[in-house]
């Protein structure tokens, strides 16, 4: 887990992902990002197989199996007549932590799916909000209050992410619907992103918090309907960053 003295929160050490170990998870991986960075454009065919296996410096056995799983999150679709076809954006699994983690700053996608992602979040967790204010046990709202004051950039960015995570994947479990409680991974790959594509253009760290612990009050208090609209005023705020930074890439 990374920790921090400062900090009671932590993160898996690895993404929440569902990704096969060794030399198969190194080219799913590598394979992965090419695509989300438009290395393999949709539509077009990836490289045959002989050459990723001299490529890549793998056998064929571990190209198949990647295939596979890129197969499985919907980014290719194989055929015997054309082999390994790249998939419209539309059709690769946008729920998959992975998929959202190997986009970056640079892929064609990333305005899109950070967008997305947070119209996403606005849907689904002011409710988990509600749900938390009447569910949570007392140590989960202390939890979610401890994170929400811990969400402050004096304590270095790592804490912060663990902060914030903590507290949105609390609410979820807080909210007493297992399948909310299933979406911690969405979240935790959806923060990481967020961080790395919208950081730069939040609100100022001292509103970030005060918006964090204004849901968190609402919560401790049991008043679900404040915790609700208090939480849907926080992600909106993410949602205009999020339509800007749209805007700026928007091809012209």
């Amino acid at each position: 887990m990374i920790k921090d003295p400062s900090c009671s929160f932590e993160l898996p050490d690895k993404t929440l992902t569902s990704l096969p170990t060794g030399a198969v998870k190194d080219t799913v991986e590598h394979l992965g990002k090419c695509i989300a960075r438009g290395d393999f454009p949709t539509g077009n065919i990836l490289p045959k197989e002989d050459e990723l296996v001299e490529t890549l410096g793998v056998s064929r056995t571990v190209v198949r199996e990647a295939v596979k799983v890129l197969c499985g999150k919907g980014l290719v679709r194989t055929a015997r007549r054309y082999g390994s076809r790249v998939c419209p954006f539309e059709e690769w699994n946008l729920l998959d932590p992975d998929v959202i983690r190997w986009h970056d700053q640079d892929s064609p996608h990333t305005a899109r799916l950070y967008a997305e992602a947070t119209d996403l979040r606005l849907i689904f967790e002011p409710e988990a909000a509600a749900l938390a204010a009447v569910h949570a046990s007392a140590e989960q709202r202390k939890t979610i209050m401890k994170a929400a004051q811990s969400i402050h950039p004096d304590l270095g960015e790592n804490v912060m992410i663990a902060a914030d995570y903590a507290f949105h994947a609390t609410i979820l479990e807080a909210s007493g619907n297992l399948m909310l409680s299933q979406l911690q991974s969405l979240i935790y790959a959806v923060l990481f992103f967020s961080y790395m594509d919208g950081r730069k253009e939040e609100p100022e760290d001292r509103t970030t918090e005060r918006r964090h612990i204004e849901v968190a009050e609402a919560i401790q208090n049991g008043e679900a309907e404040l915790a609700r609209s208090r939480m849907r005023n926080m992600l909106s705020e993410n949602k205009a960053i999020a339509e800007s930074i749209v805007a700026t890439k928007a091809p012209r």
